[in-house]
C-alpha cells in the first residue's frame, strides 16, 4: 500500500509525495527536453507546488535516507505534514 503525504507551510500546500520510487516534479521547472530523463528519486514520487520552498525541500529529500527521516526533518523545519 502506498502512502501519500501533503506538506504545508502555514495554510499553503507546498509538496505532495507518495512513498514509492518515482519522478520529482516542480511547477518552477520546465518539463525535460525530448530525450532527457525526468528527475527521479529512490523512495519518493513528489510534486512541488511553491517554488520558494524547492530550495529547502529538495535537498532535504535528497539527503534523507528514507521517507520517515525526510518527514521528520520537514516537521523540524516548520512544515506541517498531513497524511492523505
Amino acid at each position: 500500500m502506498t502512502n501519500t503525504y501533503q506538506l504545508f507551510r502555514g495554510d499553503e500546500l507546498v509538496l505532495e509525495l507518495r512513498d514509492e520510487p518515482g519522478v520529482l516534479i516542480s511547477v518552477a521547472a520546465p518539463p525535460p527536453l525530448p530525450g532527457q530523463a525526468p528527475v527521479t528519486h529512490p523512495f519518493a514520487t513528489a510534486a512541488f507546488f511553491q517554488p520558494a520552498h524547492d530550495g529547502e525541500l529538495v535537498p532535504m529529500l535528497n539527503n534523507a535516507p528514507d521517507l520517515e527521516s525526510f518527514l521528520e526533518t520537514a516537521r523540524g523545519a516548520g512544515y506541517r505534514v498531513e497524511p492523505v
